[in-house]
């Protein structure tokens, strides 16, 4: 039976993920630093502060002994901090968006591949941002971090393209969950990506199909 890791379990597009692949018969580890107590049949919670190593080595090993086969890999943890000018941005705030985002990624990522590289099979999906390619003023932390995960992964792909490892970043634009609906406009949030595509397009890349593509930036543009 395939088993997911899930990084950022319990979030918005987390929840919308684990049950997606729930339903679809895996075993799902979800990681994270706050549990909404979810439960469910072939589910385990481990929490996790994703910017230490020590926290998440542990758990992903104490996984890895309950679901001996780790099959795909799911980094969603990330976020941003209000936005504000470079000139204007506390260093504090710039670098707890890096650590949220591009350091939660490294180490959950060489956790996993600690794992798949020896069975030679696995699939990683990190999640960047439209604004990475495309930037916005008054996001630098944000807009730097993301861009980082997206040149992180492709750096990766090519790393484990000869263990049978793929790597790929999917770029939404908004991503409609609850918490973002706070801010957007309902003109807005009709146009953001449901978490549910980003689900089918992450489990596509599990599959004997999609573990053909490695190094792609999958983007997911706003509709129209």
């Amino acid at each position: 039976m395939d088993t997911l890791f899930l990084t950022g379990s319990s979030g918005g597009l987390g929840r919308v993920i684990r049950s997606y692949y729930l339903d679809r018969g895996w075993n799902v580890c979800g990681f994270d630093g706050f549990d909404d107590n979810f439960k469910a049949e072939r589910f385990e919670f481990y929490k996790i502060n994703s910017t230490d190593e020590t926290s998440v080595a542990r758990a992903f090993a104490d996984a890895a002994k309950k679901f001996s086969t780790l099959s795909q890999l799911i980094a969603t943890i990330g976020g941003l901090k209000p936005w504000a000018y470079a000139d204007e941005m506390p260093l504090e705030d710039f670098q707890f968006v890096l650590n949220l985002n591009i350091t939660s990624t490294f180490i959950c990522t060489k956790e996993a591949l600690k794992l798949m590289k020896p069975n030679h099979n696995g699939s990683i999906v990190t999640i960047g941002a439209e604004t990475a390619l495309h930037p916005d003023p008054k996001k630098t932390a944000y807009v730097a971090a993301k861009a980082a995960v997206i040149a992180f992964t492709q750096t990766v792909a090519l790393e484990t393209k000869d263990y049978g490892v793929a790597a790929n970043c999917i770029v939404p634009t908004v991503i409609h969950t609850k918490a973002n609906e706070e801010w957007g406009s309902p003109e807005e949030i009709v146009k953001w990506t449901k978490p549910e595509d980003i689900a089918a397009l992450c489990f596509y890349l599990a599959s004997e199909s999609g573990k053909a593509i490695n190094g792609a930036v999958l983007r997911i543009p706003n509709k129209m």
